[in-house]
C-alpha cells in the first residue's frame, strides 16, 4: 500500500516522513509490526500562479499496516503542521470516476474544467530530497 501524505513541511527530510508513519506502522499488542519500504518527497508546481505543494509518499508492505496508519496518523501534526493522510490511489480509465457514459450537464462540465483541473499547468518534480541536500527551507532555494 501506497500512503499519501498531503501538504507537508517544505523543508521535510525522506527520513522524517519515513520516521513519522513508520511510528503508526510500528507493531503493538494485538497487530503484527508493518515496515516502511520507501518514502518520496513530491512538489508540484502550478505554472501559472508559481505556487508549489509538496506531498509525501510512503509504501508500506501490507495493506492492513498501511490501514492501521492511516488511521492513527489522522489528525496527527508532522513537524507542527497538520497534514491530510489517505491511501494513495492510481487512476486510469478503469476506475476513474470522472469517466461517466451519462451525458453531464453543461454546469457540471465547466465546472470540472475550471475549477478542479489543473491539467497542464500542473509539473511534478519528483523526489526533490535528491535536489536539495541541506536542511535549510526548500521553499527559499525554489524561488
Amino acid at each position: 500500500m501506497i500512503i499519501f501524505v498531503r501538504n507537508i513541511p517544505a523543508n521535510s527530510q525522506i527520513s522524517e516522513l519515513q520516521e513519522y508513519v513508520a511510528s503508526a506502522v510500528k507493531r503493538n499488542f494485538f497487530f503484527r509490526s508493518g515496515r516502511v519500504l520507501k518514502s518520496e518527497i513530491l512538489v508540484i508546481q502550478d505554472t501559472r500562479t508559481k505556487a508549489y505543494e509538496f506531498h509525501g509518499m510512503v509504501h508500506v508492505d501490507s495493506d492492513r499496516a498501511g490501514a492501521r496508519a492511516i488511521q492513527q496518523l489522522k489528525g496527527r501534526r508532522f513537524k507542527n503542521k497538520l497534514v491530510m493522510v489517505r491511501e494513495y490511489k492510481f487512476r486510469s480509465w478503469h476506475n476513474d470516476r470522472r469517466l461517466n457514459l451519462d451525458k453531464v450537464s453543461d454546469i457540471v462540465q465547466e465546472k470540472r474544467l475550471t475549477e478542479r483541473r489543473r491539467g497542464r499547468n500542473v509539473e511534478i518534480v519528483k523526489d526533490i530530497s535528491k535536489i536539495f541536500s541541506s536542511p535549510e527551507d526548500v521553499s527559499r532555494k525554489l524561488l
